[in-house]
């Protein structure tokens, strides 16, 4: 089953408008701070749809537990790390913000507990899903960061922690769901110096 990812990333480290454009990083007038990822499996849409609405679904490849309402203002809670303190585990709290069937799901979302100061301010996820001939895309779009160091800090988090994600969903549909014992993180992910998810064991294949 082929895939790929694509990773459009929009940070400016400071006040000033960047001027330089690299290979996986360039100035969006409209919103200049917007995390974009993007995949193409083939699943079918309606598999693709069910992985990210539904309980079952997420815990196949994105978190060990989740509580989901697919409902406008419905919950969308994800829980990475179930052990840990209540308000500490994933993004409780959270609820869906739009809905349209196969087409656009919008969540609100925060950050792990390492970045105390943004988890106290809820950011924004769109997934969209396409159909493409035989194949489906699946992008995200993440936006709603402020400045400072600590949210540019969370924005690199989840510069790796979205490609994890969008590989994960992948080896989910080639593999079936993932172990939650010893998730799945894709070698060329693996080799990167930041950790990707540091609240549960990551075993590289």
């Amino acid at each position: 089953m082929g895939f790929s990812i694509t990773s459009t990333t929009r940070l400016n480290h400071s006040s000033r408008p960047e001027t330089s454009t690299s290979k996986t990083r360039t100035v969006n007038t409209v919103d200049p701070k917007l995390l974009r990822k993007e995949t193409i499996t083939s699943a079918l849409i309606t598999d693709v749809w069910t992985v990210w609405t539904t309980n079952e679904g997420v815990t196949s490849f994105l978190a060990p537990k989740a509580n989901i309402k697919l409902e406008d203002n419905g919950a969308y809670e994800i829980i990475f790390d179930p052990e840990a303190p209540l308000g500490f585990r994933g993004t409780e709290g959270c609820k869906i913000l739009r809905l349209e069937q196969m087409k656009t799901l919008s969540v609100e979302w925060k950050a792990p507990p390492q970045f105390p100061n943004v988890r106290r301010h809820k950011t924004h996820v769109d997934i969209y899903f396409e159909r493409v001939e035989a194949l489906t895309k699946v992008r995200v779009e993440h936006s709603g960061w402020q400045w400072g160091e600590e949210w540019d800090e969370a924005y690199e988090f989840f510069d790796h922690a979205w490609d994890l994600d969008l590989a994960r969903m992948q080896q989910r549909f080639a593999s079936g769901p993932i172990d939650w014992s010893k998730p799945y993180v894709p070698a060329w992910l693996g080799l990167r110096a930041t950790p990707i998810r540091n609240h549960v064991p990551v075993e590289t294949h």
